[in-house]
């Protein structure tokens, strides 16, 4: 099934009266922020086990191409500085710190406090269609959410692009409450988050964010109306 993308608009007056009540709860304190930059240029890779005669090698030497904050099986996590073809280092966050991928490193802070917002909007996502949280792009290749119809009884919402969800008890928990989310990459069906219900996500640039379940519509094709914050 081909994959489209689309996000509606909304007048302004309406979309500023919807964000004022989404905002509502939600802390504006910075907190302090922790700069980690990647520590090197370029790295080299090299076999190190021993060839036999007349065998020789050519090193593999990249430069920093991306970022990443990955978890592992046991929800732990890692900064990872990524160089191509000559592979990745790693290292771990600081210790009660939150840390999101940026260009050329990774901006952690500390406690609960909102950090700021990054993005924020009103979405009409329209079945099959997708939705990038971070920049409310129409056309990104780099979607968090994807509306997939199995048919017009089984719908759901798909972490996408290593985007994750946290449903939770799908209330509003804002930064904090979603900086401490369980998420995962399973979908969950429509069924499951009536309009009203909040639902926490981290995007595939790990950010942490929040939409809200305005409403769906009756008819098929499905449209869901969201609002959502993405924070820095």
């Amino acid at each position: 099934m081909p994959i489209f993308r689309r996000i509606g608009k909304t007048p302004r007056i309406a979309a500023a009266a919807l964000l004022a009540v989404f905002a509502t709860g939600i802390g504006t304190e910075i907190a302090a922020a922790t700069e980690i930059n990647c520590p090197l240029r370029q790295i080299r890779r090299e076999v190190v086990t021993p060839l036999p005669s007349g065998w020789w090698y050519t090193p593999i030497i990249n430069s920093l191409t991306d970022t990443r904050i990955i978890t592992f099986g046991d929800g732990s996590k890692a900064l990872q500085c990524v160089y191509g073809p000559a592979g990745t280092i790693m290292r771990k966050p600081p210790r009660g710190q939150t840390c999101t991928a940026r260009r050329g490193g990774f901006t952690c802070r500390g406690g609960s406090a909102a950090p700021g917002v990054h993005s924020q909007g009103n979405i009409r996502l329209s079945q099959s269609y997708t939705v990038d949280f971070d920049r409310n792009s129409r056309n990104s290749r780099d979607a968090d959410l994807w509306f997939e119809a199995e048919d017009r009884d089984l719908l759901y919402l798909v972490p996408w692009n290593g985007a994750m969800i946290g449903v939770g008890d799908r209330s509003n928990r804002g930064y904090g409450g979603c900086a401490r989310a369980r998420f995962t990459r399973d979908r969950i069906s429509l069924r499951d988050v009536p309009p009203g219900s909040y639902v926490c996500y981290r995007t595939n640039e790990g950010r942490i964010g929040q939409f809200r379940i305005n409403g769906i519509s009756r008819r098929s094709p499905k449209v869901i109306q969201m609002q959502y914050t993405t924070w820095r």
